[in-house]
């Protein structure tokens, strides 16, 4: 019970963080009232982790153009939608 609410509290903290912070590309599209600000944000976080993935299964030498290791795909393509 107690990891459960533990990841409410993660998942509320981030949630928090998304409102306040958005990610840059998205803060001056949306404007700081907009109440699907967070659906966009989610939105865009899933679609980037789904191509990141799709890149390293198919065109894994493409990896090393953008610096990034199979180890550092897989830690951000495992993360849940609202995490950072």
């Amino acid at each position: 019970m107690s990891s459960l609410l533990s990841g409410m509290s993660e998942f509320y903290h981030a949630v928090r963080l998304d409102l306040r912070q958005p990610a840059k590309h998205l803060a001056d599209s949306l404007g700081r009232h907009d109440p699907f600000r967070i659906l966009f944000i989610w939105d865009d976080r899933i679609r980037v982790r789904e191509q990141l993935q799709l890149m390293a299964d198919q065109y894994p030498e493409r990896l090393r153009d953008i610096g990034l290791t199979r180890a550092q795909v897989r830690a951000e393509t495992n993360k849940a939608f609202w995490q950072r």
